[in-house]
């Protein structure tokens, strides 16, 4: 598709033309012929909150059969990677229980969790690394990801099963799908096992963006505890705020790992200042250096 370049464009028909390219290239990945199997998990109140996931299935180009939902099923506390990953899972275990009723070679399963799809290409990887990144980093949900790779092995091939990503919403079916693990988390039945809460306390000036992984290649750190979760026997997964120098409070959320001795004494709801590695890929905290007086520091500099 070409622009002429002559020709000056509003910002909605700017809009239009990029959100035409992101489904053209969606749909440049999706095989006509393949059973695709659309899913999408939910958690609105993630971390620890209701969740759900959905499946719905869209038979191949020429069978001239409608789309139909395979499943929605909600859970009372869990997490939205959690949901996604559940999701994916489902669809493998539907592919294997059809069997050769399934009447196709190639299964495509539809998400536009990043990830699901980055994880599933990386999963077998990471069980011959002891459930470690490449970067040494502990992988979360390994329950479930085992889960997936089993059923992968049982699969072997027949039909040959692929994940895709999509953007989201990014055709009637995908809004389906997404509008249905909402529903399901408002209606959650199921425990999700394997899930483990961890210990959570609260955050300040708490904005609805997620925590991200602390890629700051910085030494010493001033840090706000608000939630640890067990990741593997010896490792944690310790989320926090870091303290705004400027503006003299905590803010922008983060996390990393730690070993268990680190892990259980950084407790909730209090300040430390603490040593970080320099691996930005594998944030991990290796010591503590300080128990610090939060109000020594909202409204106030920072210690030097």
């Amino acid at each position: 598709m070409l622009l002429n370049c002559s020709v000056i464009w509003s910002a909605d028909q700017l809009a239009l033309v990029i959100l035409f390219l992101f489904q053209k290239r969606d749909v440049e990945m999706l095989d006509l012929r393949a059973l695709k199997i659309y899913v999408d998990g939910a958690c609105p109140r993630n971390v620890g909150g209701p969740g759900g996931f959905a499946a719905w299935r869209e038979f191949p180009f020429d069978w001239g059969k409608p789309d139909e939902r395979l499943e929605s099923r909600g859970y009372f506390h869990t997490t939205n990677n959690r949901m996604e990953l559940r999701a994916c899972l489902f669809a493998h275990e539907w592919i294997l229980e059809e069997g050769d009723d399934i009447g196709v070679q190639h299964v495509q399963i539809v998400t536009d969790s990043k990830y699901v799809c980055e994880g599933y290409g990386y999963s077998l990887n990471w069980s011959r690394n002891d459930w470690r990144t490449l970067h040494g980093r502990a992988v979360e949900n390994v329950g479930l990801w085992k889960q997936v790779l089993r059923l992968r092995k049982k699969l072997g091939g027949r039909p040959r099963v692929e994940v895709v990503k999509i953007g989201r919403c990014s055709s009637e079916i995908a809004t389906f799908v997404d509008r249905d693990a909402k529903a399901a988390a408002k209606s959650p039945q199921f425990e999700d096992d394997g899930y483990k809460p961890g210990k959570i306390g609260r955050t300040r000036n708490a904005s609805g963006n997620a925590a991200k992984m602390y890629t700051t290649a910085k030494g010493e750190v001033i840090v706000l505890i608000y939630r640890t979760k067990v990741v593997t026997r010896d490792t944690q997964k310790v989320v926090f705020q870091t303290y705004c120098e400027s503006r003299r409070d905590f803010f922008d959320k983060y996390w990393a790992q730690a070993d268990n001795a680190i892990a259980n004494s950084l407790h909730r709801g209090n300040v430390f200042l603490v040593r970080m590695n320099d691996q930005p890929q594998n944030p991990q905290i290796l010591s503590i250096l300080a128990l610090l007086d939060k109000n020594d520091l909202i409204g106030k500099p920072a210690r030097t």
